[in-house]
């Protein structure tokens, strides 16, 4: 079924236009846009030129109020500025609301102002699609991910999982430089949030991280991941030391 999001403006003129069309350009059909205003006014012409310079389709934009489109069910609704998020239009708590707060173009001079609207427009909306055009998936509370990722042991246990997809305990063990019973204990935290899926392999049980997390979340992991590189410089040198020395020995 497909859900609905609102782009929320005042006068539905410039940013939420550009966002609609963007939006649904960008979607694979399983959320469809729609904007309004609050006080819509005229839409600006340079919507229609900044639209057209990135192969964007502006036919069938028009101006309209929120009060024409609110007997319609919204699954997600995004304010697209201050204003619009201050004024007196109530939402019911089921209804995921976002605020994007981009500077208006409209009062400025040239399509200059309008290029970088839609630059930014799709940036925030391609992120916003990949981590929810999907199918539903399980729901975490996001406190439950910051709990986990506080600790620092339960954190490079993830960061090393998230680089080399298996482990075992005796890889972690050696890899953190910590005892058996530690590790054991914080495989369990995780494994039993349903973060880790553990697989027996004759003697050994690998752990790895789960592949039914929400998309959110492995995001999250590989943008921590790339964002602090040496994170993990010295557990992955005591991993591939241990790992040498057993070649060695055999």
């Amino acid at each position: 079924m497909t859900k609905l999001l609102l782009f929320l403006c005042t006068g539905n003129s410039a940013r939420s236009q550009l966002a609609e069309a963007i939006f649904n350009h960008l979607s694979k059909g399983n959320i469809r846009a729609i904007s309004a205003g609050v006080s819509p006014t005229e839409i600006d012409e340079r919507v229609y030129d900044a639209l057209q310079e990135q192969g964007v389709n502006g036919e069938g934009l028009y101006a309209k109020s929120y009060q024409s489109i609110a007997n319609q069910k919204f699954d997600y609704v995004v304010t697209l500025c201050d204003a619009a998020k201050d004024e007196c239009v109530f939402f019911e708590e089921d209804i995921a609301q976002l605020h994007w707060d981009f500077v208006d173009p409209k009062p400025l001079q040239g399509i200059e102002p309008f290029h970088k609207a839609v630059a930014g427009l799709i940036e925030r909306i391609t992120l916003f699609l990949m981590l929810n055009n999907g199918l539903d998936e399980q729901s975490v509370d996001p406190s439950l991910l910051f709990k986990l990722m506080s600790d620092p042991t339960r954190l490079k246990m993830l960061m090393l999982l998230e680089d080399e997809s298996m482990l075992t305990v005796s890889d972690l063990v050696i890899a953190l430089a910590e005892s058996q019973p530690k590790v054991s204990r914080h495989l369990a935290v995780l494994r039993d949030s349903s973060f880790l899926k553990a697989t027996k392999n004759g003697l050994w049980v690998r752990y790895q991280v789960s592949n039914d997390l929400p998309i959110w979340i492995r995001h999250l992991l590989q943008t921590v991941r790339t964002g602090n590189p040496s994170i993990i410089n010295a557990e992955k040198a005591r991993l591939k030391a241990a790992i040498s020395s057993d070649g060695e020995d055999d």
